[in-house]
């Protein structure tokens, strides 16, 4: 059987004049990123001077606690959209339909485990955290509101897995696009009737709700056959929780590296050192949601062709995912490197530019690691290496808790930075190389040089030049920092174009620049 491209990369317009399926997946997963940053970038500072240093540090832990409520998700999110995707690769429909139903069942439990527990970590909250007593009241609310939250969109994980699995992100943008906008309009509507860390999270279970209905909707429409009812079945069961035991331990590593930063910090130092690590942590996740619009598109599509019989396939996909990932997210990590102190003080104000930037220039360097191994990692999930994938996640899960835990004392907010930074840069260079060349064959020499190599020497002019503007053109006002990253813009773009892409891929982007350009698509040429 021939390998087709992975990404389909070689040609970015297709006989048609359409974009690639897997170009076009990016794109929509990018719409939902983009506006869900845009939203949160003018929110942000509104929430965090409306609640102020201390309630904002409260609303922080909560939501980051329970957060963890999501790994009550057991991975079988996961198995949907591998089983749905390999089966459909397949053509095996009804397969397809008894695993979503299965797993709906399942998620009708733990949505309400997620709603018990929920209550009883919000009643022993004030006394394992710091949290102040004018908030004690409100702690149990809060959390039973964001354990809803999390069981509804636990429900509606079953039905979005089968949209991811057939590789519909244009549908989960138009969700998560919609559902961000009516989540942005309820808090600004709790900031000026002068509401409270309750009615945050009762507009975030509004919009979370929302969210489930449209995503059930839309799931009906692309399968009919779908029944939107629980429906137990043991044999889909058993697929779904074999493959989702290993993708739930995985997910838990990864939520114990991306939130015990915040939990330790609570159970240690003062609410406001958990809001100014809250700040730095919230703009490398929206940097890192960025690449997350390539990485989600990797599992479903290593699936699909693992069920085809296309290994070398795999391995490109593997090393394209992993270089699109950090020249995605290389600039982005830069400019917060490098000008992190001063873009946090002209955007939440100078009172947390100091220390909330230097927490920040820490975590870009972690950050330009996290996107080439989260595609890595999502690759071999959905090929069926997940035993590997679990096996790193934990081993860096204990070695970031145990470090941020003899950190935390003797340097504070910034010993938690180093200690979930460093883990990371030591299993990305040392562990994932010689790992994927036993799980699917890459090369680690070419991975290597896919992941960072190319990249960084690629983006490297960019980063100079961002250097010499902090240096010798500081930015008085949040529009000057805007236009300054513009103007550096086309000398990230032209170290793109000539070091970070193929000359097939070059050829690709300028055929498809010249056939949309001209209004016309390549075969009405023809």
């Amino acid at each position: 059987m021939t390998a087709e491209p992975a990404l389909e990369s070689s040609s970015v317009a297709d006989a048609g004049g359409r974009l690639p399926r897997a170009v076009r997946n990016v794109l929509a997963n990018w719409a939902g990123y983009v506006v869900g940053i845009v939203i949160n970038f003018f929110l942000s500072p509104l929430i965090v001077h409306h609640l102020g240093p201390s309630a904002y540090g409260v609303w922080t832990l909560l939501t980051a606690m329970t957060a963890y409520l999501g790994l009550l998700d057991l991975g079988v999110r996961s198995a949907v959209t591998r089983f749905v995707a390999r089966s459909h690769g397949r053509g095996d429909r009804e397969a397809a339909i008894q695993v979503a139903s299965t797993a709906l069942a399942i998620f009708s439990v733990t949505a309400g485990v997620a709603l018990v527990v929920s209550a009883v970590l919000g009643l022993a909250a004030p006394s394992l955290f710091n949290i102040p007593a004018e908030y004690t009241r409100a702690t149990p609310i809060v959390t039973v509101l964001a354990g809803a939250t999390i069981g509804a969109a636990l429900l509606g994980g079953a039905l979005g897995g089968v949209i991811v699995g057939l590789e519909r992100f244009d549908l989960v943008s138009v969700v998560d696009v919609s559902a961000s906008l009516l989540r942005a309009a309820l808090i600004l509507g709790v900031i000026a009737a002068n509401g409270g860390l309750i009615e945050l999270a009762a507009a975030q279970l509004t919009a979370t709700l929302a969210a489930v209905v449209a995503t059930g909707w839309l799931s009906v429409r692309i399968y009919p056959a779908l029944r939107l009812r629980p429906r137990w079945s043991r044999a889909s069961a058993s697929l779904i929780l074999s493959y989702g035991s290993h993708a739930f331990v995985a997910q838990l590593a990864a939520s114990v590296i991306d939130r015990g930063s915040v939990i330790i910090l609570g159970a240690f130092l003062p609410m406001t050192a958990v809001a100014i690590f809250g700040i730095a942590k919230n703009l490398i996740d929206y940097a890192s949601a960025l690449a997350g619009g390539i990485r989600t598109t990797l599992a479903p599509r290593a699936s699909t062709l693992e069920g085809r019989g296309q290994p070398e396939a795999i391995r490109q996909l593997t090393l394209l995912g992993a270089r699109y990932c950090t020249l995605l997210v290389l600039p982005i990590a830069a400019i917060l490197g490098i000008r992190g102190v001063s873009f946090i003080g002209l955007w939440m104000g100078p009172e947390y530019g100091e220390w909330s930037g230097a927490v920040v220039t820490v975590l870009a360097v972690r950050l330009v690691f996290m996107g080439a191994t989260g595609a890595a990692a999502n690759v071999m999930l959905g090929a069926s290496r997940e035993r590997a994938v679990v096996g790193v996640f934990v081993g860096e899960a204990v070695v970031s808790v145990a470090a941020m835990a003899l950190l935390v004392r003797p340097f504070g907010v910034a010993g938690v930075a180093w200690g979930t930074t460093a883990p990371t840069v030591a299993t990305a260079l040392l562990v994932w190389p010689p790992l994927l060349h036993r799980a699917l064959g890459v090369g680690a020499c070419s991975y290597l040089r896919a992941a960072w190599l190319v990249p960084a020497a690629a983006l490297l002019p960019f980063a100079i030049a961002t250097w010499l503007v902090e240096r010798w053109w500081p930015a008085s006002s949040l529009l000057v920092f805007a236009t300054q990253v513009v103007l550096l813009l086309p000398i990230g773009l032209a170290g793109l174009w000539a070091v970070g892409l193929s000359a097939a891929e070059r050829e690709g982007v300028g055929r498809t620049i010249r056939a949309f350009g001209l209004g016309r698509t390549p075969a009405s040429r023809g």
